[in-house]
């Protein structure tokens, strides 16, 4: 395999380096995730006009066209434009409650209404809506390509998971052979494992009849607690995509912990994780394509939740330490001392771990060893510790793209770390309509990774000049940050993505499609496309606001500024004709088990709905040198003006852990069976 050089990205092979053994509270997450000195968020409250001080440059000078096609240039790099939700009247009341099934359905509903003071524009669920099958897509290239391989020119440049498995078998079974019998039997176990795994990715291994027998028995079993077992998300969308999902998840070892929670380091469980770290041990080629799915996932994804095998390779020898595992056990845990908790939270041994969230972390340090209580709502509960500061978001050098994307939509809880926010005076209603925005977001993006998870002049006679009003002018939901974060995570990806998986394999694969089909375009040049299109409207709504462009020199360098322009006023222009945009937004996603009861918490997305948004210039900070340009124009008064947003519905939910997890048609078919969230939620929760 092709070195990859992840130490350079600063992004370390989290647990797959035998040199880099995590300890536990950092595989456990807890550390990074709770600050120190935080205290309890308050509800929301109106900004103050005292606590903004926009500075005036002179020459940050904009051009925009307002009523009549009347073109002014500008100066907002002192304004302050007050943002707030505006009461659904009059023939808008109908929308209030309402959801539709598409953002199609709802944009065809809003058309009769829109005018000149009254705009539909692109909310960032909108933006977010035109990601999400790329996310989706992109995620299940890589998971078909990095499960069978991928092959250019009769050149493999990338070796198949399914094969190193089967090689991984061999090697364990080849140690087998020249155990004694207390060896065979863990190594025995392990290979009944990587059997089971690939009977359920849809392979035929070849075993000892005894083996066979048990993988086959485990294979069914793990199949029957549909809870873990059950494909959900993207990965519903092809059958080989299902066998990914089922392989991955077994070798995930949840088994340890569902449906009755194991110790995670008995003997059975250390024997079995020493023998597959011996089998790697033993060829350094297979280690190599281990360390590399390892990579491949903590960048996908994020860092792991629990132990690679791996992490025992410095107290291994031979095969004499499957005759004693408890040694084993007693110098791993005093060089790495787990946390107190109950046998369910700990970490445990996985060949291919599941990767840790902020927010699973969280509810599992508070929540794990006592339950949820009653009436606690998890994204409300996780909203208030961002807020209060006992959560910090900031990726850290071992952060993959979840934490990345995660990190994008912080100052849509604490606007005031936004440049933006010395433009913007939000009420707190509109505070409340950005919390909405980040429920909505986290819940798309957590269901991505949910099995990886934890105008010219006019010569000639003059005309009376045209009198247009100047009001706030939005080309999409203004919040710069929230699009430039979003783009850097993109180029985190793309940079990522080309170091594990090396740059043919992006160049010559497309991203899946809900509907069966491929992209057009390869995986990196979507990357790029995506990242050029939220640069842009960043640089868009940086300009609307009155703020600078924030984009680094080696942003710039990459992704020049009028590219980056270019591809986002061209997304705007059609932006509602958008496929992606079009695709149903509905997902269900697991978070949390809830040990106290077994119950499940979903976050759903069960619909969009429409608002209205009301942004006015506060008054002492308009626009100023407002001034014509190659139009018989005058400015005439600074006006409001109101934009209706398409967002989306969210709702959290509890089913019986007996309850197999909804797929996106399940859940879709209950939606459309249904008017309101509340009705949804009901009929969900007597599945």
């Amino acid at each position: 395999m092709t070195p990859r050089p992840v130490l350079v990205l600063g992004l370390a092979a989290v647990a797959g380096s035998s040199a880099c053994i995590p300890e536990f509270l950092d595989v456990y997450g807890v550390d990074s995730v709770v600050t120190e000195n935080a205290s309890n968020a308050a509800e929301p409250e109106d900004d103050r006009i005292e606590d903004k001080h926009p500075e005036y440059d002179p020459a940050r000078v904009v051009v925009e066209t307002f009523d009549h096609d009347c073109r002014f240039s500008l100066n907002k790099s002192a304004t302050v434009t007050k943002l707030d939700i505006a009461p659904l009247e009059g023939e808008d009341k109908e929308l209030a409650g309402r959801i539709f099934g598409t953002r199609t359905d709802a944009f065809a509903h809003l058309d009769g209404r829109t005018d000149g003071r009254n705009r539909l524009i692109p909310s960032m669920e909108v933006v977010n809506g035109a990601l999400k099958p790329f996310n989706d897509g992109l995620y299940a290239a890589i998971e078909l390509g990095a499960q069978a391989g991928v092959t250019v020119d009769s050149v493999e440049v990338y070796p198949g998971k399914r094969a190193f498995l089967e090689d991984l078998l061999a090697g364990v079974l080849a140690l087998a052979a020249s155990a004694t019998p207390a060896q065979a039997a863990h190594l025995h176990d392990a290979a009944a494992d990587l059997g089971a795994a690939l009977i359920l990715g849809g392979a035929t291994p070849a075993l000892p009849p005894e083996v066979e027998a048990q993988a086959e028995a485990r294979a069914a079993a793990f199949e029957a607690q549909a809870l873990v077992a059950r494909p959900v998300g993207f990965y519903t969308w092809r059958p080989e995509l299902e066998q990914i999902f089922r392989q991955d998840r077994f070798l995930q070892n949840y088994q340890v912990q569902h449906p009755i929670p194991l110790d995670p380091y008995s003997d059975a469980e250390i024997g079995k994780a020493a023998a597959l770290a011996l089998a790697l041990r033993d060829d350094a080629e297979l280690l190599d394509r281990y360390e590399g799915y390892l990579a491949l996932y903590a960048g996908l994804t994020n860092p792991f939740a629990n132990l690679p095998v791996t992490v025992l390779l410095p107290y291994l020898t031979g095969l004499e330490n499957l005759d004693n595992p408890g040694a084993l056990r007693s110098r791993l845990l005093a060089d790495h001392p787990p946390p107190s908790l109950p046998y369910g939270c700990q970490p445990h041994f996985a060949l291919f771990p599941s990767s840790r969230s902020r927010e699973t972390t969280y509810f599992d340090e508070r929540y794990c060893a006592s339950g949820v209580p009653s009436g606690v709502n998890l994204m409300d509960e996780l909203i208030d510790a961002i807020r209060a500061g006992r959560i910090d978001l900031e990726p850290d050098p071992d952060s993959g793209w979840y934490d990345y994307q995660t990190y994008a939509l912080e100052t849509l809880l604490l606007p005031e770390r936004g440049s933006e926010s010395q433009h913007l005076l939000l009420t707190a209603a509109y505070k409340k309509k950005l919390m909405d925005t980040f429920r909505s977001i986290l819940t798309q993006n957590r269901e991505t990774h949910v099995r990886q998870l934890e105008i010219a002049g006019m010569g000639g006679i003059s005309a009376p000049p045209t009198r247009s009003d100047i009001y706030p002018l939005f080309p999409v939901e203004p919040f710069p940050t929230f699009y430039l974060r979003t783009a850097r995570a993109y180029r985190f990806l793309g940079t990522y993505l080309a170091a594990v998986l090396g740059p043919d394999f992006l160049a010559h694969v497309q991203r899946e499609t809900e509907d069966g089909t491929t992209g057009s375009e390869t995986l990196d040049t979507e990357l790029r496309a995506k990242a050029a299109l939220l640069y842009g409207l960043h640089y868009l709504t940086a300009d609307a606001v009155g703020m600078a462009p924030e984009l680094l020199p080696e942003e710039t360098a990459e992704f020049p500024e009028a590219d980056c322009r270019a591809a986002a006023r061209t997304w705007l222009a059609g932006w509602r004709a958008d496929a992606d945009v079009a695709r149903d937004p509905r997902v269900i996603v697991p978070v949390q088990i809830d040990p106290a009861t077994g119950d499940v918490v979903y976050w759903t997305i069960p619909g969009v709905r429409a608002i209205k948004a009301r942004a006015e210039f506060v008054e002492g900070y308009e626009p100023r040198d407002v001034r014509p340009t190659g139009s018989p124009c005058e400015a005439g008064d600074v006006v409001p003006m109101e934009y209706y947003l398409v967002v989306e519905a969210f709702a959290e939910v509890r089913l019986p852990s007996t309850t197999p997890p909804p797929t996106r048609d399940e859940f879709r078919a209950i939606c459309d069976a249904y008017d309101t969230v509340a009705e949804i939620v009901a009929a969900l929760e007597a599945l």
